[in-house]
């Protein structure tokens, strides 16, 4: 027993013949329009130079809903968001607005916009070289915030130590960023954005775990992330762990 179609009706028939019968116009091709997510956070390039001021919103895609049939916490359902020009998409979640695929937590760096204003003139950031990341431990990169470029300085303002050269680097140094200041005071100075963000979370409810320092995160972060934050953390002699908990020092 085979299957073959009926030309006038594009139905299946069953027919004693081996075999399926293929007619030229089985097919029907027709156009279809994208929706509003199809040009999206995709059609930029990681470190290209954007001057528009809306975009797709990246965390829902344009469609105003995540997840579905929620109204998106990004763009409040309006499946555009707005970014003071010039901007880049974000290199430390590609642009997708989430921290990971599919967990519906908005990336730390963009804030699930996908697009991150930048101030001219740039160049990838040397320290991630473009990645947005942390070489060691895959956070949002200290140096440029998940953007994958920096801000290039000025020639005079690089000439910081004046026409005598750099023989007085030592001196300078020490004034200009207090090296010789208390070791807890340089480590608050080198912790991260979103590092500063957790130790303030834990400030705040004495003793917390990652679950709670991930929900009371602006915006919430997961579980792992929280304590990834907070491991760092605890390196840095900001804050001690004891099982679970984490507290000041």
């Amino acid at each position: 027993m085979a299957w073959e179609w009926d030309e006038s009706s594009h139905k299946k028939m069953q027919t004693g013949k081996g075999g399926i019968k293929k007619l030229k116009d089985e097919w029907i091709w027709q156009p279809v329009k994208l929706g509003p997510g199809a040009q999206g956070y995709g059609s930029h390039q990681i470190g290209e130079l954007l001057e528009e001021k809306e975009y797709p919103c990246a965390f829902c895609n344009g469609t105003g809903e995540k997840p579905r049939g929620s109204k998106c916490s990004v763009c409040k359902g309006k499946g555009t968001v707005e970014v003071e020009p010039p901007a880049v998409r974000c290199a430390y979640c590609k642009g997708r607005g989430e921290e990971k695929p599919r967990t519906n937590i908005t990336c730390t760096a963009c804030r699930g916009k996908g697009i991150i204003h930048i101030e001219e003139p740039i160049e990838t950031c040397p320290h991630c070289r473009g990645t947005g990341k942390e070489p060691t431990n895959k956070l949002v990169c200290i140096t440029c915030r998940g953007k994958g470029v920096v801000t290039v300085k000025e020639e005079e303002e690089e000439d910081i130590y004046g026409s005598e050269g750099i023989e007085d680097f030592a001196s300078f140094a020490q004034e200009r960023f207090q090296v010789n200041k208390p070791e807890k005071e340089q480590s608050v100075g080198s912790a991260s954005g979103s590092e500063r963000e957790a130790l303030e979370v834990v400030k705040e409810l004495g003793q917390a775990d990652r679950v709670a320092v991930g929900r009371n995160m602006s915006p919430p972060v997961s579980s792992p992330y929280a304590e990834q934050l907070c491991n760092a953390l605890v390196k840095k002699r900001l804050l001690i762990r004891d099982g679970i908990l984490y507290s000041l020092k």
